[in-house]
């Protein structure tokens, strides 16, 4: 006998780690898996980063070409001599008109518009409130400067941003600027044709941190001078290309990737969510685990056959002993339950000479309910009673119970009649508050008579006397007009 149980542990023994071993393989292909997933998603953030860069920065790069264009053709020797439509010609190539671009204007050292590629008759407009006019004016070596979005005073208020460089005279004072506007419908198109996620997002922000354009749009995303995004922030810290973390304001958790524009002041980050780009590897998993668990509980079933046996036998033990002392419908204690306790804790109340109460509650015109509204319709109003009794029935050795139709009993042990009447009239309100529509009783919704009797029980009482003081209380409150408590006589 001491040999073969020696056999059967080494082979309990040899299961268990034939168990473990293929939990282990399993979870360590899981774990390669979602490192491959996360690798692809960086790499695919990378990408769809550097290809919308290079693209953009094409644009800008064609339409910074014009602007340097025009600066250069306004320094020409006797341009001031040419006629006003020579010179418009002469100032603005066909590269100003390409789509997405608006007009290109220069502006003299005031801020007024004195040139317009759109054509000579131009309005007498001034942009020195414009942010790109003071930068330039402010500044001799801003270079190419990026504004803020805006609405156009000139087309109808589309909203764009503009590309700007300063003019200087010869001797580096500040002549004006030559500014071109670029549609922000550029932006909104070029990342219409990307496929992304739901929850996926991509930014483009000035180098000092001011959000351009976010799509998908939020207004709030306009005000991030005064609050630079906590992931352009994490980019300027680390200068890291990618990262992960939750740093917007919606919660989600996004693999951010970013890349520079060549030669712009200009970031562009690409966002995916985590959970989104991680979902086919978790039905991966929500397949793999299942089987995987599957062969462990196969092969340790053996092991472990006789412990669960006793286990369900115990639960079924244990599960009729529940249901004999458990109200069917209700949930709550049946009347054999309540029988039991109350003469455990009349006996206790006599030996500790302690008062000891009870509530008996009755549903007003359950019978007019139920003709009704039908039984199931009731059956779900006893419920909500046993429920609202249990919710207030809550010290240790109080008993709520159901007494049999729609009558329960709430058991107080130690309990006063002060706090009984008490417990009584929260009850009622409880079940008043519920609101249950109850077109047969008076107001129109479900209410309870409640009666509250207590005892300092002697040798020569019984618990029985108890439950018939409350019931005659109940009675009272009913005959009184119901929806009320009622008290038995000490």
């Amino acid at each position: 006998m001491e040999s073969r149980g020696i056999i059967h542990r080494t082979l309990y023994a040899l299961a268990g780690l034939v168990a473990i071993g293929i939990c282990a393989a399993a979870v360590a292909l899981l774990w390669i898996d979602r490192r491959v997933t996360w690798e692809s998603a960086y790499v695919s953030a990378r990408n769809l980063a550097s290809v919308l860069s290079a693209d953009i920065g094409r644009t800008l790069h064609v339409y910074d070409l014009s602007l340097q264009g025009v600066v250069e053709r306004l320094q020409e020797p006797g341009i001031a001599e040419l006629d006003r439509a020579t010179l418009h010609r002469f100032l603005f190539d066909r590269s100003a008109t390409a789509e997405y671009l608006g007009t290109i204007g220069v502006l003299d050292r005031d801020g007024y518009l004195v040139h317009d590629s759109a054509g000579t008759n131009h309005p007498q407009v001034n942009f020195s409130d414009r942010d790109y006019f003071r930068v330039h004016r402010d500044a001799d070596d801003a270079g190419l400067f990026v504004s803020l979005p805006y609405r156009s005073r000139l087309r109808g208020g589309d909203e764009s941003i503009a590309l700007s460089r300063r003019i200087s005279n010869p001797d580096g004072s500040f002549a004006g600027v030559v500014v071109g506007s670029l549609r922000m419908a550029y932006f909104r198109d070029r990342f219409a044709g990307v496929s992304i996620g739901e929850h996926d997002t991509i930014t483009v922000f000035r180098n000092d941190g001011v959000v351009l354009l976010r799509d998908p749009y939020s207004p709030a995303d306009q005000d991030s001078e005064s609050d630079l995004p906590l992931d352009f922030q994490r980019y300027l810290i680390g200068r890291d290309a990618a990262f992960a973390g939750i740093l917007s304001r919606d919660g989600v958790n996004r693999l951010y990737a970013f890349d520079a524009i060549d030669n712009t002041p200009l970031v562009i980050d690409v966002a995916l969510a985590v959970d989104d780009f991680l979902e086919p590897w978790v039905h991966r998993a929500a397949l793999v685990v299942p089987v995987t668990l599957a062969l462990f509980m196969s092969v340790m079933a053996q092991v472990v056959l006789f412990r669960r046996e006793m286990r369900w036998r115990l639960a079924f033990e244990r599960h009729l002993e529940n249901q004999a002392h458990t109200d069917g419908l209700t949930g709550i204690a049946n009347r054999r339950t309540f029988d039991e306790v109350l003469e455990r804790e009349w006996l206790a109340a006599r030996r500790e000479r302690t008062p000891l109460s009870l509530l008996f509650l009755d549903a007003d015109h359950f019978k007019r309910y139920n003709d009704r509204y039908g039984h199931q319709e009731g059956d779900e109003l006893l419920k909500m009673l046993a429920l609202a009794l249990k919710n207030k029935a809550r010290r240790p050795h109080d008993l709520a119970a159901r007494y049999g139709g729609e009558e329960f009993v709430v058991l107080l042990p130690n309990t006063s009649r002060e706090r009984a009447i008490a417990m009584g009239e929260a009850v009622r309100r409880a079940v008043a508050e519920l609101g249950v529509p109850h077109e047969g009783n008076d107001g129109g919704i479900v209410t309870v008579s409640i009666g509250v009797a207590t005892a300092v029980p002697r040798d020569n009482d019984t618990p029985a006397s108890l439950v018939e003081a409350a019931d005659a209380a109940v009675y009272q409150a009913k005959e009184a007009g119901r929806n009320r408590i009622a008290v038995a006589d000490a």
